[in-house]
Parts: C-alpha cells; sequence; structure tokens
C-alpha cells in the first residue's frame, strides 16, 4: 500500500530509523528522509513524548502531550526544522554544481 506518493520500497527502508533526532526532556522530534514515487526527496519529522510508569515495570512513547510539554515542545519543533532547511540548503548546493557543470559540457 502506498501513502503520501512514497513508494512502499523507500517507506520500508525510512521506517528503519531517523536520519536525525532532536531531544528536549520527554519530548522528541524524530526526522525521516523520504522518497516521492517520481523520485524527489524530503524530509519530515514526528513528534513523541516519553513516558515511564513510577513502579517502573512499563516505559513507551506516546504521540500526546501536556500543557507542560509546550516549551519542549516549541523547542524541538523550532531545532527540526532548523535542521531540515539547512540539510535540504547543503543538498541543494551539492546538486546545483553538478547541473552547472553539465550545462556548460553541453554548450
Amino acid at each position: 500500500m502506498e501513502t503520501n506518493n512514497i513508494t512502499s520500497e523507500e517507506s520500508k527502508t525510512a521506517a528503519d530509523r531517523p536520519v536525525h533526532m532532536v531531544r528536549r526532556g520527554a519530548v522528541a522530534a524524530s526526522i525521516w528522509k523520504r522518497r516521492t514515487n517520481s523520485g524527489s526527496t524530503y524530509y519530515e519529522y514526528t513528534l513523541s513524548r516519553s513516558w515511564k510508569r513510577k513502579s517502573g515495570d512499563r516505559q513507551g512513547y506516546s504521540p500526546s502531550f501536556f500543557s507542560r510539554n509546550v516549551g519542549e515542545l516549541s523547542e524541538v519543533i523550532d531545532e527540526a526544522t532548523r535542521w531540515i532547511v539547512i540539510r535540504e540548503q547543503a543538498e541543494q548546493a551539492e546538486d546545483a554544481p553538478a547541473a552547472s557543470s553539465s550545462d556548460t559540457e553541453a554548450a
């Protein structure tokens, strides 16, 4: 099954692990590199909150947050967004010389 224009193969590969994580306290953003059916790549992030029972017998992650998480959420979202923007700019810069040299060779 394909969703959001992500190929089945890419979603399996991308599902293995995030390319970067940002954490503040119990809140984390996992950044994923995805590929569309047309071959374009993009980044997206998911948010989670870790939790642990006081008795220590259970722990896990939740996609839900409390009002007290607002500061951590803001910081994580800002940092994840900055990381993605910087990464995309770096990838565009890497691609630009290749495109320029191929244009020059064709002339």
